[in-house]
């Protein structure tokens, strides 16, 4: 290629986005472009034709013109953490947020603005620094748009609800290039399609969110294994049950190498009490190896749980439940064991407490009248394992299925192979039809289409 030939991949003509945009432009043969295609989940590897990193909301109307002159798929990436892998695609563009992660905090107003690609960590060390919080997600690296979009479930569930909850205004730009921004005065209709229906209607450059006063925490947790795993598990079912709201409770089962039976519980108290009946009575189940719950600051508890970024692959699958019966909790113990060698975890998140508020604000979610979120995460690194993890994951799925709450799943945990029943049934018919009728206001054309898709009503 001669020095003034422009760079072309794809049939794209890279130097024309490249003189456009303010951010960085890649292509296949730059450097960065592997790391920049590169998400959460290692059973995606795709090639896009060129990533623009943008730096505001203006590089997103550019970048979003582009992809329609050139009839280019497009892919948007904030955290790339989707167990999709819905941030990047094959010959395409990909609207990259990654730069964009500043957090701006207003303490005595108690509301944060977060940028489109910033993570829980940029989000919680911002807020923490006026000892405030808003309930997020429990992986660092996890972007705060994308989790918010499909919900949101952590530490603070049972406290201050979904993270959805707590989202009281955003600015996006729609597939043809408006910057348009909606809050409880201004599109309100679009707000309550964006609590809970992922990136269908735009591209979220900035979400507004409410805080709430916290520091600390009791949290941490609690290991049980062989054969107190069962005890232990019915234990965590009917504590949570009886929960306060101050307590949120999350459960993880898991086996060795020698199909020995383990259970993580993290339970995450914010109340006043600094030892709660609840968690005294969650420490006394039988099978206990290991306490490590204690009061820590709430950036500590946001560093409980962590997942290796773009290192193993990675298929979930599950259903929201209506409760926690002992012939499921065998069933899940049976599942777990099935493969005869560890395949990853079994998830059990509780939706107790605010999710359940009558006065929780209006948004697309479908999921608020179950008991609780159960998900099979198959993860393992050997890519001849693939289609054996992936097995697994769907027929556990499909053993929980008798107790699901709608036959739907958790939009942030889904695949892009699920079809569109299943979509349907994550939110419920008319709410369905309701989010139908937004994507023909605001994406008529379904550019937006690499997500849980809504298509246009």
């Amino acid at each position: 290629m001669s020095p003034t030939a422009p760079e072309v991949t794809g049939g794209v003509n890279v130097e024309e986005l490249r003189r456009a945009l303010s951010g960085p432009v890649l292509g296949p043969d730059d450097d960065g472009y592997d790391a920049a295609r590169r998400c959460f989940n290692a059973l995606v590897d795709r090639r896009p034709s060129v990533i623009a990193r943008c730096l505001g909301a203006e590089d997103v109307a550019t970048a979003l013109g582009f992809a329609r002159a050139h009839e280019l798929e497009v892919a948007v990436r904030g955290g790339g953490h989707n167990p999709a892998g819905h941030c990047v695609c094959d010959g395409g563009l990909v609207v990259d947020l990654s730069l964009m992660r500043q957090v701006e905090v207003d303490g005595d107003a108690r509301l944060a603005r977060a940028a489109g690609g910033a993570t829980w960590l940029d989000f919680d060390a911002a807020t923490q620094t006026h000892g405030l919080v808003t309930p997020g997600g429990i992986v660092g690296s996890t972007g705060v748009c994308g989790l918010t979009l499909g919900g949101g479930i952590g530490h603070l569930t049972a406290q201050h609800g979904l993270t959805c909850d707590s989202l009281v205004g955003a600015e996006l730009v729609t597939p043809d290039g408006t910057i348009v921004r909606a809050s409880a005065d201004e599109n309100r209709e679009l707000l309550w399609g964006l609590r809970g229906a992922g990136g269908n209607f735009g591209v979220a450059t900035r979400l507004e969110f409410r805080l709430y006063p916290l520091e600390t925490v009791v949290g941490g947790t609690l290991s049980f294994a062989g054969n107190g795993v069962l005890d232990a598990l019915r234990h965590f079912r009917d504590v949570v049950a009886g929960a306060p709201r101050e307590l949120s409770c999350q459960a993880v089962i898991s086996v060795d190498e020698l199909l020995r039976p383990a259970l993580l519980v993290a339970p995450c108290y914010s109340g006043s009490d600094g030892v709660p009946e609840e968690l005294r009575e969650l420490r006394a189940g039988s099978g206990l190896v290991d306490d490590g719950v204690r009061r820590r600051t709430f950036l500590e508890q946001q560093r409980v749980f962590d997942s290796p970024y773009g290192e193993n692959r990675h298929y979930w699958k599950g259903h929201f439940v209506r409760d926690l019966p002992d012939e499921l909790i065998d069933e899940l113990l049976r599942r777990i064991a099935a493969l005869g060698r560890p395949p990853g975890e079994i998830l059990i998140e509780s939706l107790h407490g605010a999710p359940k508020d009558d006065g929780a604000p209006a948004g697309a979610v479908g999921f608020r009248g179950a008991a609780f979120n159960i998900s099979a995460m198959a993860s393992w690194q050997d890519s001849a394992l693939d289609q054996e993890h992936i097995a697994w994951a769907r027929a556990t799925a499909a053993a929980i299925e008798p107790w699901s709450w709608s036959g739907g799943g958790y939009v942030n945990y889904m695949q892009a192979d699920e079809p569109i029943e299943r979509v349907r049934a994550s939110f419920g018919d008319e709410a369905f039809e309701r989010l139908r009728a937004l994507k023909l206001r605001y994406d008529p054309t379904n550019l937006l289409r690499r997500n849980q898709n809504v298509p246009p009503g």
